[in-house]
């Protein structure tokens, strides 16, 4: 699955590059459905394809009688590395 994802963000980069070179109007799709579909349809499909290895791999790795807890703390964990940290690793690095 995760080389899978690797494949669907290497197309997502180059439709994004494409957009950026504004090949999309060279092709006849216009600005607004390019960004709807590809968006929606490349940004669901990479967080599926690389987040379902993860949450399989926490599920099995938790002890028994304290599944909620110590599954909640991993995906906690990853929901603050993924949305706070590292968009603010990046602002930094930017800044």
């Amino acid at each position: 699955m995760i080389f899978f994802a690797m494949c669907v963000g290497v197309v997502a980069t180059f439709l994004q590059f494409s957009f950026a070179m504004r090949w999309n109007l060279e092709a006849g799709v216009p600005d607004m459905v390019f960004l709807i579909f590809t968006d929606t349809v490349f940004s669901v499909v990479g967080v599926i394809l690389y987040t379902l290895p993860i949450l399989a791999l926490f599920a099995k790795i938790t002890p028994p009688r304290i599944e909620g807890t110590i599954f909640a703390f991993l995906t906690g964990t990853m929901n603050l590395a993924n949305s706070v940290i590292s968009p603010g690793m990046g602002s930094f690095i930017n800044h």
